[in-house]
């Protein structure tokens, strides 16, 4: 008898020590430990799927019925991102079938029951993409730093000399204390405090003001920071006359002068007419871009203004031309595939003449809709021999890194991220990315990915991410090289609103995207008689690489 009681006793206390290691508080914990393996880009889904499944299976009875909600709805979540779709509606159903929720759960199942759950704001909108390192609020005065941009906030004007030297010095040491790229940029910010501080005193109101604060975040060579709810005085340009820059001269695209050469403007040489734009023109983050969109306004002035310019024919014909000033300017028509395509909203696709699947994504300024469009595209080129992957031009958008994971066969290290995170401005906080498998299959063939100067933001993190997994051969041109992963915003009490890159992406050998780009394995630049014939020499030297890849790979 005294050992049944002892065995009674010993099992009640292995029950009770069971229903403690799962209390609410310990399931809320896990929760929230699968919730940030859930976010951002880089998902570590099994951990997450472990987490809540023994959320779920063990401690049922104890468990809140919110954090069980969720815990359902991120599993489902998990599925339909796999594309496990009756897995998926199971967890949706228990959702369902609980009682005493939360409002916010049941809408979000009941979504998941009609269409795939695999997109949540809270998991992978923009602001929580890289950012769990990002710097601290900070406050100077009525000045202060914050993740997200305030909404309703309009700028202020009849500002005193002291307002506007107070604003300035704020916004100065919120550069000095976040901005993550002066070392990379060789940028003396306390020399360009010194040049701007002369200036102030110069100024006549709030429209010079605003100017010379363009001007001042115009100094940091960043695409990525900016000016919110301001923009410098607009330029016009010769209508019908488009410009496009090729290997680094200007050349005319349409029109009766189409293939001519621009060799001045106004009596300007190119390179001094480039130069007198740069005050006008949103900073870029290299060289080449600034160049690149620079010539594309090289018409650029006053609004019906008149206008001389010098041209050379590609028969050394020498002729100037005059005209007037009276269109916004816009980028040249890109040139379109020689042969038949599948066109969707972001996504196009087909087969080459030689065979090859050819992709080409024209923006990632969308999120899973761009995602589902590839894996159409994929599943309609499934037996290409090798793909040919086009994002010129694709200016950016949102992290695709589902994509990224239908080329690979396994885990691997796509990107080595460093945030600001200290008054130095070497002071950095250091994360590697990694990035698995995703979809039901993965394509295994060669790929050749298509990269020019127009290739920026995103589309340079999908560049950086499909070299560093070794996946891709690049063919093309030096990418335009903005990437600076994480940003914080200025808040002004004039109303100005400044966003700030604070931190910046490297590939897996921790060469930097920002300002370098990624440098294709095979350089291949069109000159201005392709375009004008229609010829794409870049596209022609991924299909010979791709295809001597193919029969190389042949038994």
């Amino acid at each position: 008898m005294r050992n049944a009681a002892l065995s009674t006793l010993l099992f009640a206390c292995v029950t009770i020590l069971a229903l403690h290691a799962m209390q609410p508080a310990d399931a809320d914990t896990q929760l929230e430990q699968a919730k940030q393996a859930l976010t951002g880009d880089h998902k570590d889904t099994d951990k997450a799927r472990t987490l809540l499944l023994n959320i779920v299976q063990n401690g049922k009875a104890e468990v809140r019925p919110v954090t069980l909600a969720w815990s359902y709805i991120y599993l489902g979540y998990i599925e339909d991102r796999a594309k496990n779709r009756e897995a998926a509606l199971g967890w949706y159903q228990k959702v369902v079938a609980l009682n005493s929720l939360d409002n916010s759960s049941v809408p979000i199942a009941n979504y998941g029951l009609k269409q795939p759950l695999d997109w949540l704001r809270h998991l992978d909108a923009p602001q929580q993409q890289q950012q769990p390192q990002s710097a601290p609020k900070q406050q100077y005065g009525k000045a202060y730093t914050t993740q997200q941009p305030p909404a309703g906030v309009t700028l202020k004007h009849n500002l005193s000399a002291a307002d506007r030297r107070e604003h300035f010095e704020d916004l100065w040491r919120l550069i000095d204390t976040n901005y993550a790229h002066f070392k990379l940029k060789a940028i003396d910010w306390t020399e360009v405090g010194h040049r701007y501080r002369a200036q102030l005193d110069a100024l006549t109101g709030d429209d010079d003001f605003y100017l010379l604060m363009f001007h001042l975040v115009n100094e940091l060579k960043d695409t990525h920071s900016w000016l919110q709810g301001y923009k410098p005085p607009m330029l016009s340009t010769v209508p019908g006359m488009s410009i496009d820059m090729f290997n680094g001269r200007p050349y005319v695209l349409s029109g009766a002068k189409a293939g001519w050469e621009v060799l001045s403007v106004d009596g300007f040489t190119v390179a001094d007419k480039l130069e007198s734009l740069r005050p006008y023109i949103p900073a870029r983050s290299s060289e080449r871009a600034f160049q690149r969109q620079a010539g594309r306004l090289l018409l650029a002035g006053d609004r019906d203004s008149a206008i001389t310019v010098k041209l050379r024919s590609p028969e050394d014909k020498i002729e100037t031309v005059q005209a007037r000033r009276g269109a916004m300017a816009s980028p040249p028509p890109a040139q379109k595939a020689a042969f038949d395509l599948t066109r969707q909203r972001f996504v196009h696709f087909g087969k080459h003449p030689s065979g090859l699947g050819y992709i080409r994504i024209e923006s990632f300024n969308g999120r899973e809709e761009i995602a589902d469009e590839f894996d159409r595209a994929l599943e309609a080129l499934r037996d290409s021999p090798g793909l040919i992957l086009d994002i010129r031009e694709n200016p950016g958008g949102y992290n695709q890194s589902r994509i990224v994971g239908r080329l690979l066969q396994k885990r691997s290290l796509a990107t080595i991220s460093y945030s600001r995170n200290g008054p130095k401005h070497d002071d950095f906080a250091r994360r590697e990315s990694y990035l698995e498998p995703t979809g039901k299959w993965q394509y295994t063939g060669p790929v050749a990915l298509l990269v020019n100067v127009g290739t920026g933001s995103a589309a340079d993190l999908f560049a950086c991410q499909l070299r560093s997994a070794g996946r891709v051969v690049t063919i093309g041109t030096t990418t335009e090289g903005n990437l600076s992963g994480v940003a914080i915003y200025a808040v002004l009490p004039c109303g100005l609103v400044v966003r700030i890159s604070n931190g910046f992406i490297s590939d897996a050998a921790e060469h930097p995207i920002e300002v370098n780009g990624n440098i294709p394995d095979i350089v291949v630049e069109p000159d201005i008689q392709d375009y004008l014939h229609g010829r794409d020499p870049v596209l022609q030297r991924a299909a010979d690489t791709i295809l001597a890849r193919v029969r190389a790979a042949s038994p």
